[in-house]
């Protein structure tokens, strides 16, 4: 059996989030973000292959007065206080609800905006892994700029205010709230006993077994899984038995459950997918500036690649295969009606990533919603 360090696995590239070296996103396509802001500069004057960008483009537009603010650790509480309020400002173009309870008692929420009778969806989630909490942050200044901005911006030369009226977006901002409150708070951020000897017992088993020899106070930031140390995006039923990584227990990343889709988190995600007809999905995660696009059973390769193309264009990622199992993306272009799907790696910086990262991941990111409906509308 082999054994790694916690320090030294964050190294290893095995297109898992967080493990991707930094030295790669050097290399690519070339820089089409830099395109995209010389073409800005000439105020709508197409360029580079980039979409033309107009003075109402979302692209250039910032909030002035946001509710959302940066912060170093962004919280599920400080989450839940500011979709009360987006609620109470934008009544009325917000729905939101939740699709679940976590296994510490944290409600999962999904936030809807666009025309409740539209046809098309599109799914949007992030925070699935508990050290990569800027993800929700970037989830909820998007849903922020949707609301001020998406009644009067355009983007891709299209306004906004049409495109919401074919295409419903559906955002699950923190979809491992446990995980989130574990990497930033430790210990004492878990409500429930039981889920903290659960979290001791595994940082036990994982310093017997080699795969750490760090404090406990120390291990606890880079944990990615939920309340009991299952890594949620090796749950899903997509190749979950061919999964050979798996410690076999609690720990701070790869272990995939008892079952695939044993977590409330995972099941919750699942009831998400299965009661709507879906365009296409987007998984944020960090780190590496590249997009996973493919998977072994993907049946939709094409169209995933079409709209991987697509984010390219407004990140200036790189785009990567993957060999990954179990992962949520893995999971919709395998499914019975399978999904285009993403799973976009977000900064340069080791997870936790620290709020200087922010704005680099919020110039390439802030209009990834616009580019996910703007695809479901154009297909």
């Amino acid at each position: 059996m082999r054994h790694y360090r916690l320090a030294g696995i964050l190294t290893l590239s095995i297109g898992l989030s967080c493990l991707m070296p930094a030295s790669s996103v050097a290399e690519g396509p070339g820089d089409l973000l830099e395109q995209r802001e010389e073409q800005e500069n000439q105020q709508g004057e197409n360029g580079g292959g980039v979409a033309e960008t107009g003075s109402n483009d979302i692209s250039l537009m910032e909030s002035s007065n946001p509710i959302v603010n940066v912060a170093a650790q962004y919280t599920y509480d400080q989450m839940a206080a500011d979709l009360d309020s987006l609620q109470r400002r934008y009544e009325g173009r917000i729905r939101i609800g939740n699709y679940g309870t976590s296994l510490d008692g944290r409600a999962l929420y999904e936030v809807i905006i666009g025309n409740p009778e539209a046809q098309k969806h599109v799914l949007i989630q992030a925070g699935i892994h508990g050290r990569e909490y800027m993800t929700p942050l970037l989830v909820m200044k998007q849903i922020e700029t949707a609301l001020e901005f998406g009644e009067t911006a355009s983007y891709r030369g299209q306004p906004l205010a049409y495109m919401l009226d074919k295409v419903q977006v559906h955002f699950l901002p923190m979809t491992n709230p446990d995980g989130v409150t574990i990497s930033q708070m430790g210990l004492s951020g878990l409500r429930s006993e039981e889920l903290r000897q659960i979290m001791i017992q595994g940082y036990q088993r994982d310093l017997e077994e080699g795969r750490t020899d760090i404090p406990i106070e120390n291990y606890l930031p880079y944990c990615k899984g939920n309340g009991r140390g299952v890594d949620l995006n090796v749950n899903f039923p997509a190749a979950w038995e061919q999964i050979m990584s798996s410690p076999g227990h609690a720990s701070y990343m790869l272990y995939k459950g008892e079952s695939p889709g044993s977590e409330p988190e995972t099941e919750g995600m699942m009831e998400v997918v299965k009661k709507h007809t879906w365009s296409a999905s987007i998984s944020y995660h960090s780190r590496g500036e590249v997009i996973y696009w493919d998977y072994e059973e993907n049946k939709v390769r094409d169209q995933s690649r079409e709209l991987a193309e697509l984010f390219v264009q407004s990140t200036g990622y790189r785009l990567l295969g993957s060999d990954g199992k179990g992962g949520f993306k893995d999971w919709m272009q395998a499914r019975e009606n399978p999904v285009p799907s993403l799973t976009i790696e977000t900064g340069i910086a080791e997870c936790p990533m620290p709020v200087s990262q922010w704005p680099r991941v919020w110039s390439r990111n802030k209009t990834g919603w616009a580019d996910a409906i703007y695809y479901a509308w154009t297909h």
